[in-house]
């Protein structure tokens, strides 16, 4: 059985309506609501029909089946692609690969579940169905710590399929699926009798698609191109599209344009997943509130990756929040490879920060930039011991630490008795570390590029905001750059500005890096807020969680076992840092940037050593 929604037109547009042997218009979800979809249509298309048209097409060209498998991994040549078979070898120029994919071993935030299912098409003996709805989702039935529910397709008033399927790790079986059935159908009628079954298993995975690279003319189909919609198991509709772009491709001897699937459904799809794997009684609320809270129409819209961003937060809104939240946070520490999600934090707290500025709530911003700095920018460094492979015993652990406050100490002594010496290097080792950072996580070598894309985000923060760095360096006690950069002109410093601008238009073009790009927009944007509140937002949603996102990959634990673990070090530095700032009076904020610096430079060594033992290892 093979169903999918779209309007007439679209059916048409893809010479479908002749295999369309049954339709709705009206789609309940059992229980909880019933509703038009028009202008769509529920279509369904019985397979042997698709298969008979298919063979009917085949018969009229030269085809060749060969009932063989294959003998070993295809090989690419220039000109050609050369296919081993156990018997002959074929050459091919051009290759469409439909083969079931496999699947790379998902990340912690990964999930690879299966849409398993087992239906039958039943006669009953009196009039049971209301031909003019299908059910899609029936939850009235046991969950068994999965996400299951029926989906019934009336074809007459007294025949139907009707159908278990399950979301989970292990699939539904014969044995488990037929009492369910069996007492379902009982509470539609009195008596039936079975006339076909149906069974399969769709694969519902977010994990990485591993298939071999073997050029531009190896096109791969279906699943294998990731046409399957992973959350939903529909992929009919994909695949039809795609045939057409296939189709045209041949026509005019090009190779297909695929359009790239937007990242943030990939996103949705992802803590989805995670969600029905992890916590699986959530999926029947889920999806019983997504049908009852939102539009039918607009849902089958989001279910084909056709809506807005604005009509998703519309959608998301009425769902589960807490479990949602917990989801992406963990999903955005977590996830090792995606990027974009990472980049939005701190756009979006740019944004929200903007609009409390606006409405005079700067004292949210500071509460909210305080307690990311408490839970994770300052506990990222609180992890420093755990990078060092080599300690293993409590005399190791205090000979680390010993040497990891004495570092900070001949630092405080610097800034004691050579502030301005201090003040550089405390901006040279920043530059080095956050570029570094950020490199690491972009997959950039890290080199002289890295350090100038430091120093360009620390200039965007301390240039764009010149009357507050003024002030803010003349609450360190003795220093004399203070006055150098006094002398400096307006003129003088929009001319520095943009050169800062440039030199990070230039990082971005020269890697091909819309990460650079981004980061570089959301800190001119920044630069219509305060100082500290523009270096929080890089600080807290960008270094540190990709200092995060490093230290659990690296140390290969999860995020809420390393959080424990740096509590210890996170509450003994925050109370450093308040008690120092406590007593410095009217010079707290320079004080704050003193303790910031003496308390980074050992954090600084130690990663840097991290990073390079991560890569060569």
């Amino acid at each position: 059985t093979f169903c999918f929604w779209a309007t007439d037109d679209e059916c048409s547009g893809l010479n479908l309506q002749s295999l369309v042997s049954y339709s709705w218009d009206c789609i309940e979800i059992g229980g909880v609501t019933k509703q038009q979809i028009n202008p769509l249509l529920y279509f369904h298309v019985q397979g042997i029909d698709l298969y008979n048209q298919t063979k009917g097409v085949l018969q009229d060209y030269e085809v060749t089946f060969y009932q063989s498998y294959l003998k070993e991994c295809p090989r690419s040549n220039p000109s050609y692609h050369e296919i081993v078979l156990e018997n002959e070898t074929l050459h091919a120029t051009r290759v469409f690969d439909s083969r079931p994919p496999s699947y790379l071993k998902p990340q912690k935030t990964e999930s690879h579940l299966f849409q398993s299912f087992y239906g039958w098409k039943i006669k009953t003996a009196t009039k049971a169905f209301d031909t003019s709805k299908m059910v899609m989702m029936d939850f009235k039935v046991p969950q068994s710590d999965f996400t299951q529910f029926v989906y019934v397709l009336p074809f007459t008033d007294n025949t139907a399929l009707v159908e278990l399927t399950r979301f989970g790790d292990q699939k539904l079986m014969e044995e488990e699926a037929e009492p369910i059935l069996r007492d379902y159908v009982k509470a539609l009628a009195a008596s039936f009798e079975i006339e076909d079954h149906e069974q399969g298993v769709i694969v519902m995975s977010s994990a990485t698609i591993n298939v071999d690279d073997f050029g531009a003319n190896w096109i791969n189909m279906g699943s294998r191109a990731n046409m399957l919609k992973n959350t939903t198991g529909y992929a009919f509709h994909a695949m039809a599209e795609d045939a057409i772009v296939q189709m045209e491709a041949i026509k005019n001897n090009e190779l297909p344009k695929r359009k790239p699937r937007n990242h943030r459904f990939a996103f949705y799809d992802r803590l989805l997943l995670k969600i029905l794997a992890d916590r699986p009684a959530y999926g029947k609320i889920i999806f019983e509130r997504l049908f009852k809270e939102v539009p039918m129409p607009k849902v089958l819209s989001f279910l084909r990756e056709k809506t807005s961003l604005s009509e998703e937060v519309s959608i998301f809104i009425k769902l589960p929040k807490r479990v949602f939240i917990q989801a992406a946070i963990k999903d955005v520490l977590q996830r090792p490879a995606a990027t974009l999600p990472v980049l939005a934090l701190p756009f979006f707290l740019t944004i929200v920060m903007l609009g409390l500025s606006l409405v005079k709530l700067e004292s949210v911003s500071w509460g909210i930039l305080g307690i990311g700095f408490l839970s994770v920018g300052l506990s990222h460094g609180a992890l420093d011991h755990l990078t060092q492979k080599k300690i293993s015993s409590h005399k190791q652990l205090v000979y680390f630490m010993s040497a990891y406050l004495l570092k900070g100490a001949l630092l405080g002594l610097v800034w004691y008795f050579f502030p301005d010496v201090a003040l550089l290097v405390f901006i040279a080792y920043s530059a080095w570390h956050f570029g570094q950072a950020d490199f690491k996580e972009w997959g950039f070598k890290h080199g002289w590029q890295s350090l100038s894309w430091g120093f360009i985000v620390l200039m965007a923060i301390l240039f764009f905001h010149f009357q507050e760095l003024i002030w803010i360096l003349q609450q360190i006690p003795n220093l004399q750059l203070v006055n150098l950069l006094k002398e400096i002109s307006d003129t003088q410093l929009a001319l520095f500005q943009i050169a800062i601008v440039v030199f990070g238009l230039f990082i971005a073009a020269n890697n091909k890096s819309k990460y650079i790009l981004f980061t570089l927009i959301y800190l001119l944007l920044s630069s219509m807020l305060p100082l500290l509140v523009s270096f929080g937002i890089y600080f807290v949603g960008q270094h540190s969680i990709h200092g995060w996102r490093h230290l659990v990959k690296g140390l290969d634990q999860g995020f809420s076992k390393l959080w424990l673990k740096s509590l210890p070090f996170s509450l003994g530095g925050t109370f450093i840092i308040l008690y120092f700032i406590f007593f410095a009076g009217s010079n707290a904020v320079g004080m704050f940037f003193i303790l910031l610096s003496c308390l980074s430079i050992p954090h600084v060594f130690s990663m840097h050593r991290f990073y390079a033992g991560v890569t060569s290892s």
